[in-house]
């Protein structure tokens, strides 16, 4: 019996190996007569309904070859429920695609004798036959690095440093992305995407779904999430420039999708004045876990809300960091320092927001009296901001030199940058520090309660235990170093960061 079950299953694979080969001589025989075919090598990939019609390849040979996928597995069977049902058509375009792009990429014949039938043969099996199906999400960020520039392994992420010098940075970044996504460049439409701010590194998540088009989502989430992480730890200047999601075999149902991010491509993308690199080591993988862990306990939305406002101060953080003008980072990042600390009373926003931050994150080198100083500058400019006021260039100068961290030989226009830099640091040690005085046993500050904090951090032994705690909780994951400011960011232009 088992016996004459393999011997079914081969011969259901020959006749699946030749009705794909009679399928691809047809389908050749058209393209070329549609002058689809032969492609170049340096841009090997044709899209159905883009580059030739599906009806240009149909006929006898196609419906053979769609019914020897369909026997294949039950889930592509008409009395399979619709919103279960696979459908034939969506492997054999692929498949035609891929042998496509093999063939031009390694110059090989243009029949169905060549080498990579086998290969695409193989993967058009597996697809078909299997019950879930690995996707990954590969995306490109810059001042990010390793500490000896090699590959570094985290909980559900791994960081690929990018090492090449500018003129051959294109390739080694689409070269690292193909190992993962086969053909990911077919995403592009012969529009690369672009950006050079360095070092840079691509950061990959992938996991196996039989739901690979949620997948994506949450593997998305996962590379923005270790993100996040990254900046709250290092204060770097990361900036996420696109993201190719897609299935990692030649045959899919998913084919590879590029995302581009806001201000991160084409003649709208500008590196930003200052940068900060992070240098992730060994070490970076317990801490970002511990990091991770905490906020997975305290960060649930609460009950009946749209969204909270650690929600509110996590996501105007993260967009802050997207390479846009000054005004709108200064804008979004005092909105989420008012989410963060401020509270639901709604009357003296301001001195409450200094006089907490004051409290909670000052330390030798950044006592209490210039973080008082300078959110008080910061919260003017952003009034005068939503407000419509308009500034004078020396004016704007004036303010942001009056900031205590911002360099005096700063260059024209660069002051302001630091302004918004120390802005930006001052949320992010916010952020840490209601991570983790929620995250701490018992809870000192719940991230969805306001009541009674003023007056437990007008009470100089309860506001020494609370300091004390949200650092404590750090130190637990070696991550304690990160609650103090960050250091001072440099120029773009500085050969430290060359």
């Amino acid at each position: 019996m088992i016996g004459g079950y393999r011997s079914k299953v081969m011969d259901d694979a020959a006749s699946l190996g030749d009705a794909a080969r009679a399928f691809l001589a047809s389908a050749l025989a058209a393209l070329r007569d549609e002058h689809v075919v032969p492609t170049s090598r340096y841009q090997p990939f044709v899209h159905v309904g883009c580059d030739y019609e599906g009806s240009t390849v149909g006929g006898r040979e196609r419906a053979a070859f769609e019914e020897a996928i369909a026997r294949r597995h039950p889930r592509f069977s008409e009395d399979t429920p619709l919103m279960e049902r696979d459908f034939a058509h969506m492997y054999l375009f692929s498949f035609l695609e891929a042998f496509v792009a093999e063939v031009a990429r390694r110059g090989e014949d243009w029949s169905p004798a060549a080498p990579s039938f086998g290969r695409c043969l193989d993967s058009l099996l597996s697809a078909i036959e299997a019950e879930s199906w690995e996707v990954a999400c590969c995306r490109e960020i810059s001042n990010l690095t390793t500490t000896d520039g090699e590959p570094l392994e985290f909980d559900d992420v791994t960081v690929i440093p990018l090492t090449a010098p500018a003129h051959g940075h294109r390739q080694e970044a689409a070269r690292t992305i193909t190992q993962v996504i086969p053909h990911a460049q077919s995403a592009y439409s012969r529009a690369p995407p672009e950006g050079w701010d360095p070092p840079h590194s691509i950061v990959i998540a992938r996991e196996h779904s039989p739901e690979p088009y949620e997948a994506v989502k949450t593997l998305s989430n996962r590379v923005g999430h270790f993100l996040f992480i990254a900046r709250l730890l290092h204060a770097a200047t990361c900036d996420s420039l696109y993201e190719v999601q897609g299935e990692t075999a030649l045959v899919r149902r998913f084919t590879p999708t590029l995302m581009r991010f806001r201000g991160s491509a084409g003649s709208l993308w500008a590196p930003a004045m200052l940068r900060r690199t992070a240098r992730l080591e060994p070490q970076d993988i317990q801490r970002f876990a511990g990091l991770a862990e905490a906020i997975a306990d305290v960060a649930g939305e609460p009950q009946a809300m749209l969204l909270s406002s650690f929600g509110t101060a996590r996501h105007r953080f993260q967009i802050s960091y997207h390479a846009h003008a000054w005004y709108e980072q200064l804008v979004d990042l005092a909105i989420a320092l008012e989410a963060a600390l401020s509270g639901n009373d709604k009357t003296d926003v301001l001195l409450r927001l200094k006089t907490r931050a004051a409290a909670l994150l000052a330390t030798e080198n950044d006592p209490a009296g210039a973080i008082f100083k300078d959110i008080g500058i910061l919260y003017g400019l952003r009034s005068q901001l939503i407000h419509g006021n308009a500034f004078s260039e020396k004016r704007l100068d004036k303010s942001a030199r009056s900031i205590t961290t911002v360099p005096g030989d700063s260059l024209p226009g660069e002051a302001v940058d630091h302004a918004v830099d120390r802005l930006r640091d001052l949320v992010r040690r916010a952020l840490l520090a209601r991570i983790c005085l929620a995250a701490c046993d018992p809870p000192l500050w719940n991230l969805d309660e306001d009541k009674g904090v003023d007056a437990q951090l007008a009470d100089a032994s309860t506001r020494d235990k609370w300091c004390s705690t949200w650092r404590d909780v750090l130190r637990s994951f070696d991550a304690h170093g990160f609650a103090d400011r960050a250091r001072t960011a440099v120029r773009f232009v500085s050969q430290e960061e060359r």
